[in-house]
Parts: C-alpha cells; sequence; structure tokens
C-alpha cells in the first residue's frame, strides 16, 4: 500500500505543470531526503511512538524512510518515524526534528516551520546552523522587501556547475554557470520590512524532475510562521508608526512553479555570475569551494559577475558600469527565466548572455497584443522611445490584470528599474542591430 501510494503521489506531482523542474538549477545526483515528515504528533495530536516518519511517499522521492526515531513525550508525542519505528514516549524527552529536507506527503508539508528541522531551533527566524548563507548581484525585485537566502544541502552531496562552453551536449552557452542543486536540496528565503519578518519560503528539490514550494506566514509575535494554503494568501501587517502597513501576498504553489520553472533553472539566483561577489571579505564562491560543496567548482576566472542595476542593500553598480550593462542586468536577474528559449514565455529571449540582435524584442510586435493602458503599443521594444515600448510599459503597470509584468509575486512597481530599462531603450538610437 505505501508503495502505491508513493507512485500516486509522483503521479500526480509530475501531473502538475506547475511542477515540472530540475537538471537546470538543481540536479538528480545523489542524496536521500531522509525526511521525518509531518507526522501526526507535528498537528499537535499528541500520538506517540507510532512509525509515522517519512514512509509513504519517500521512495518516490529518491529518499529513505526514516527520520530520527525521535521519542515522545506523553503529551506532546512528537514522532521521528525512525526504521524501526520509533519508541514510546515516557514523558519529559525532547523531540528530534525532522531532518531539512522532502515532506513525506508532498501535499501535506508540515505545518510550522519550527518543526521542519530547516530552522534554528533556538531561533527560528534564522535557518538551520546547516544552512548555507549566499547573497546575489542582482536581486529578484519583491517589492521593497528585505530578503535572505540560504541552501541546505543532503549530507555527502555537491553541487554541480554547468560548463557550457566546454560544449557539453545540450547546454545552452547563455546557461553557461548555473548550478544544479542535487535531490532532497532545501532553498530557503526569508521576506521581511523593517527587520520583522512576513514570509518564509522552502523551494525543497523532491525527485530527478520535480521542485515544490511552500511558503509560511509569520505570527505577529515573530515566533513561528504557520503553513500557507496551497492557493495562496493575503495579509496585511502593521508595523507600527512611523512605518506604514504592509500588504503582503502569499504565491500559490503553482505560481512558485510557473517562476521556478525547469528551463529557467528552478532555482533562478544561484548561478555562477550572480553568485561572483565579496561577502564577509572573501568571494563566497571561494568559500563554498573550499567547503567542498561543488562536484567540480567554477573554473578560474569567474564568470564576470552581474553589475547591480541600482543601489540596494546588498550594492550599488560600480563606476563605469553602463546603462546596457545595468539594464540587461535587471532583465536577465526579474525576467530571463521565463522569457527564454524554452521558458513559459518563450517568443524572446531575456538573459543577459543573449545579444540584442538575438534577444527578439527591438521593432517586434507583442504576440499577447497592447495593454489596457496604452492601447495603440503594439511593439515591444521601440528602440529610443521607451514610452512606445511595452516591454517598458508594462513594468509601469500595477495590476497583474491588465497586463503588468511581472504577472506574479509583485503588485508594486520598481521605479528604479523602470528608469534603468527606459534610459536603456531610450539610449538605443532609432535603429535595431
Amino acid at each position: 500500500m505505501a508503495a502505491l501510494r508513493a507512485l500516486v503521489l509522483l503521479g500526480t506531482v509530475l501531473s502538475v505543470a506547475a511542477c515540472g523542474s530540475s537538471a537546470s538549477q538543481t540536479t538528480a545526483d545523489g542524496g536521500s531526503p531522509g525526511a521525518a515528515g509531518a507526522t501526526a504528533s507535528e498537528a499537535g495530536s499528541g500520538v506517540g511512538g507510532a512509525s509515522m516518519g517519512a514512509a509513504a511517499g519517500s521512495a518516490a522521492f529518491g529518499g529513505s524512510a526514516g527520520g530520527s526515531g525521535a521519542v515522545g513525550g506523553a503529551a506532546s508525542g512528537a514522532v521521528g518515524g525512525s526504521s524501526s519505528g520509533g519508541s514510546a514516549g515516557t514523558g519529559g524527552v525532547a523531540a528530534t526534528l525532522p531532518t531539512c529536507g522532502p515532506p513525506a506527503d508532498v501535499f501535506s508539508p508540515i505545518e510550522k516551520l519550527s518543526l521542519t528541522g530547516c530552522v534554528d531551533p533556538a531561533d527560528p527566524r534564522k535557518p538551520t546552523p546547516k544552512a548555507v548563507p549566499y547573497e546575489v548581484n542582482s536581486p529578484l525585485w519583491s517589492d521593497s522587501a528585505d530578503k535572505t537566502r540560504a541552501f541546505i544541502l543532503p549530507v555527502g552531496t555537491k553541487i554541480q556547475v554547468r560548463s557550457c562552453k566546454a560544449g557539453a551536449t545540450g547546454c545552452d552557452p547563455a546557461d553557461d554557470g548555473r548550478w544544479d542543486f542535487p535531490v532532497a536540496t532545501v532553498m530557503y528565503k526569508t521576506f521581511s520590512f523593517n527587520s520583522k519578518l512576513v514570509e518564509t519560503r522552502l523551494f525543497i528539490h523532491l525527485d530527478a524532475d520535480n521542485w515544490v514550494g511552500y511558503s509560511y506566514q509569520w505570527n505577529e509575535a515573530q515566533t513561528d510562521a504557520t503553513i500557507v494554503d496551497s492557493g495562496g494568501a493575503d495579509a496585511t501587517f502593521d508595523f507600527g508608526a512611523p512605518a506604514p502597513a504592509v500588504s503582503w501576498h502569499y504565491p500559490s504553489r503553482d505560481d512558485c512553479m510557473n517562476c521556478h520553472n525547469h528551463a529557467g533553472g528552478s532555482t533562478l539566483g544561484p548561478e555562477t555570475a550572480q553568485m561572483n561577489r565579496v561577502v564577509g571579505g572573501m568571494n563566497q564562491i571561494d568559500a563554498m569551494a573550499a567547503k567542498g560543496l561543488f562536484a567540480t567548482p567554477p573554473s578560474m576566472p569567474y564568470k564576470p559577475a552581474l553589475v547591480a542595476p541600482y543601489a540596494t542593500s546588498l550594492g550599488a553598480p560600480s563606476a563605469g558600469v553602463t546603462t546596457e550593462q545595468k539594464a540587461r542586468s535587471y532583465l536577465h536577474a526579474n525576467c530571463g527565466f521565463c522569457h527564454r528559449p524554452g521558458g513559459n514565455f518563450a517568443n524572446f529571449d531575456l538573459r543577459y548572455d543573449t545579444s540584442l540582435k538575438n534577444m527578439g524584442v527591438c521593432k517586434t510586435d507583442v504576440k499577447k497584443g497592447a495593454i489596457a493602458a496604452a492601447p495603440m503599443k503594439t511593439t515591444l521594444l521601440e528602440p529610443g522611445k521607451s514610452m512606445d515600448s511595452v516591454l517598458w510599459l508594462r513594468m509601469n503597470e500595477v495590476d497583474p490584470n491588465k497586463g503588468r509584468m511581472p504577472q506574479i509575486a509583485s503588485f508594486k512597481v520598481d521605479m528604479d528599474a523602470t528608469r534603468v530599462v527606459g534610459d536603456w531603450i531610450n539610449a538605443l538610437g532609432n535603429s535595431c542591430p
């Protein structure tokens, strides 16, 4: 029965278009989740000792059916689910948290963030000490939220780095340097305003072909976060004067996968051009290589770093950086995972390494039609005229139902980005290459 449930579960996951992602930023080499999963005790049922950890479904995700066999107390009864089934609690013994990894049931993620094993038991506002924090050069716009990022690798596994210029089969040169993470990797990200957390997202590599994203909503006391419904949610956070209230949208799980698509790399951010930066006085790629995190470290010299499009908490553009570099960096990080070959909207290519001539935007008619705010504008990019360019006009639209780009996970215009992209378009002259 467990094997049948595993097969049914995997088949269901594969049937969901949103879950089609794998060997672009997270490969299937090695690693067993060993996740203790969502047990009855984690839902507060008070069951002690029964073997309810990672059982049904773990084989489908390349994992072993086993957490740590945690012992639960008579009242709290947290269950781990070891291969021997665990032992009945005798009271007063602290339960062992599950391994941070895929849940036993992809449709029933662990309810409380503090129980996932992915955060610090002493402070759930921080990732587990096993996590590897990182920064990026060109961050994804998230309506002005401050973000922290980290990943948790399964024990004994390595990151694969694509070397497309070495003639790898089926590897697009514009994807050179993308990082592929092993099965059971968990990507961790927090979103906050004025140092107050509103969301933590866990993006989990289920198996060779599938990822899943879970959003957790933080409580006002900042003591824990609760899983958001699969359809997403909206909330308003009042941080007290003088800080304004923040309206926040939690994406649906399908929304997560529409952005984190297979062609775009699944994990989106981690690639050599994004990670090639100094953090804490040391290049973070060097630091990760020193820890043995790569199967083969990126070749030296590293691929040139993407420039910062504009000043953020992660830094500002360096002196001498061109307007084109800033605009193309922004479009790569915020748009290039969908607008690219094989992406969700593959009719043009916004990746940084694609030449303007080959982007498919200059003096090109739109496929989706004009937007409501500019019904007469139908050219993706009109060189020298940002206000006649639908690419720029969509960035200035607020409503996703009226043509806003991006359509998902953003409801606020990035004014710095529209300025940078507009300046680039206006500087192109009036002809295409």
